[in-house]
């Protein structure tokens, strides 16, 4: 049991690839880290640590996302565990402010659908990532906002290494 789970859950694979970065940021720092989509963990009671991701849509976490909160809540209160949101684009004046103000937190709060939550289980950090619209993506919201990439991966990997750090 000292392996991390990087568990996320994703709508059109930005939020994955930011998980893939974590897992290898921890990996860097020298621990063993699984990269796993939240809806195929069955049992985390292999893992000494969690981290937990998920796009935003709406201020709310993907459905995926707050279901592995709920079944894992109590196997989440035992272990040391941290969660990261993926979602504020920009591509205008007023979304590019909000992106900055978001990014610019250390200590960003989870959405308001998981953060009660969040406290009970008592999550030692949460990190807000900037989200990505590709051409790719039509859905009846995204087909509206601003196509471009506000992803920092750089930003990604140093927080998986102050997660590695914390966890020691």
């Amino acid at each position: 049991m000292n392996a991390f789970l990087v568990a996320y859950a994703t709508k059109h694979g930005s939020t994955a690839e930011i998980a893939a970065a974590i897992g290898e940021g921890l990996r860097r720092a020298g621990h063993v880290a699984d990269v796993v989509a939240a809806r195929e963990v069955r049992d985390v009671s292999a893992y000494r640590a969690v981290v937990l991701g998920s796009a935003v849509y709406m201020d709310k976490w993907q459905g995926d996302a707050v279901d592995f909160l709920q079944r894992f809540e109590s196997d989440l209160q035992k272990r040391p565990t941290w969660l990261f949101s993926s979602g504020p684009t920009g591509g205008t004046p007023d979304a590019e402010r909000k992106v900055a103000l978001a990014l610019a937190s250390e200590k960003s709060e989870p959405p308001g659908d998981v953060a009660g939550r969040s406290r009970w289980i008592g999550v030692r950090g949460h990190a807000t990532f900037g989200g990505r619209i590709g051409e790719d993506m039509r859905g009846w919201l995204e087909r509206w906002m601003p196509r471009g990439d506000w992803r920092d991966f750089d930003r990604v990997r140093t927080w998986a290494g102050s997660i590695a750090a914390d966890a020691r």
